[in-house]
C-alpha cells in the first residue's frame, strides 16, 4: 500500500505528475466574509471634508485680518512728474498717521484717500497696498499758472482759472511774482470755464513777442470781456487797453508814438489799442486851479 510519503511526491521519474494528497484532495474552505461598513463611518468622511473645505479657508482668513504681521507700518510717498514744492512728505505721513496699526487688508483706501484730497494742491491720488504692512502714495500736484485777483483775496489759479489756495504772505507773492505768475482779475467776474485766465495769458505772450521788457514788468491783466483786456506794467506809467490777437502790430505803433506822446501830455490816464485805425490816448485830469478853473 503507498504511503502518504510515495503520494506527496509531485513528479516520477518518468515525468507524469503525481498527486499530492494534501494539497489535491484537501476540502476547501469557505469563503471569508465581508465586513459591512458602517454607516456613521460613511457620514463622518464627507463631514469631515466638509470642515477642511470650508473651516481652513475660515480660520486662514481669520488670521490674516488679526495678525500683527498685516498692521499698517509703513507709507512710502512719491510725486508724479518729480518733486515736490506744495505737498510735503511728512504731511501726507502725518495725515496718514491714523491709520497706523490698523489691519491693512480692511483699510478703505476711499478713506485714505479722501484724507488726502483735503489739502487744495493735490489734484490726484493713488493709493496701492503692498503687503504685509505697506502703503504706496502717488501725489500729482495742481500747477499755478497765476495769481487770481478777487476783491481782496489774491490766489494761486490753475490752467482751468480755479482758485487753488489763497497767498497768505507777503513772501509768498514775492516768490509767486519771481516765478513769473501774473496777477488776473475781472471786471464782470471770472468765466465759469477759467476762458479768462487762460486767454488773458495769450495776450501776455503776445506783449512779450514784441516788447519783452514790458510784458517782464507786467503787474497785472485785467479781463473786461472775452477779447478785451487791460494790460498794467511798470515799463509804463500808464495802462494799456488791447484786444486778442492784437497786440503786436498796435503795441509796436505805440513805440514809435510814445516820444511824440510824452512831449504833448504831462500825464496819461490810459492808451486804447483796440480800434482798428487809431490810437486812443486819455490824458490825465489836472487838479483844479485857484479860482476855481479847471484845465
Amino acid at each position: 500500500m503507498t504511503t502518504l510519503a510515495t503520494l506527496s511526491s509531485t513528479r516520477s521519474d518518468s515525468g507524469a505528475r503525481v498527486l499530492d494528497f494534501r494539497q489535491d484532495f484537501r476540502r476547501r474552505g469557505t469563503p471569508p466574509r465581508r465586513k459591512r461598513k458602517s454607516f456613521l463611518l460613511s457620514l463622518l468622511r464627507p463631514l469631515a471634508m466638509a470642515v477642511i473645505v470650508v473651516a481652513l479657508p475660515a480660520g486662514l482668513v481669520y488670521w490674516v485680518l488679526n495678525a500683527p504681521m498685516f498692521r499698517l507700518r509703513t507709507v512710502h510717498v512719491s510725486h508724479a512728474g518729480g518733486s515736490s514744492r506744495r505737498v510735503a512728505v511728512s504731511w501726507v505721513r502725518q495725515t496718514l498717521a491714523p491709520l497706523q496699526g490698523r489691519n491693512l487688508v480692511r483699510l478703505s483706501l476711499a478713506d485714505a484717500t479722501a484724507r488726502l484730497q483735503s489739502n487744495p494742491w493735490i489734484e490726484k491720488v493713488e493709493i496701492a497696498k503692498e503687503l504685509p504692512d505697506g502703503l504706496r502714495v502717488k501725489l500729482a500736484e495742481r500747477r499755478p499758472v497765476a495769481l487770481l485777483l478777487s476783491g481782496q483775496t489774491l490766489a494761486y489759479a490753475d490752467t482751468a482759472g480755479r482758485p487753488i489756495a489763497p497767498v497768505a504772505t507777503p513772501g509768498e507773492l514775492e516768490e509767486a511774482r519771481k516765478a513769473g505768475l501774473l496777477v488776473v482779475s475781472f471786471v464782470r467776474g471770472p468765466h465759469p470755464d477759467g476762458v479768462g485766465v487762460a486767454a488773458a495769458l495769450k495776450v501776455a505772450a503776445e506783449l512779450g513777442r514784441v516788447q519783452p521788457d514790458w510784458a517782464a514788468k507786467l503787474a497785472q491783466i485785467e479781463v473786461l470781456g472775452e477779447e478785451d483786456f487791460r494790460l498794467r506794467t511798470d515799463a509804463l506809467p500808464f495802462p494799456l487797453l488791447v484786444t486778442a490777437g492784437q497786440v503786436g502790430p498796435k503795441v509796436q505803433r505805440l513805440v514809435e508814438l510814445l516820444p511824440e506822446l510824452t512831449q504833448r501830455y504831462s500825464r496819461i490816464e490810459a492808451v486804447d489799442l483796440r480800434f482798428s485805425r487809431r490810437i486812443v490816448v486819455q490824458p490825465a485830469l489836472t487838479a483844479p486851479q485857484a479860482g476855481g478853473a479847471g484845465a
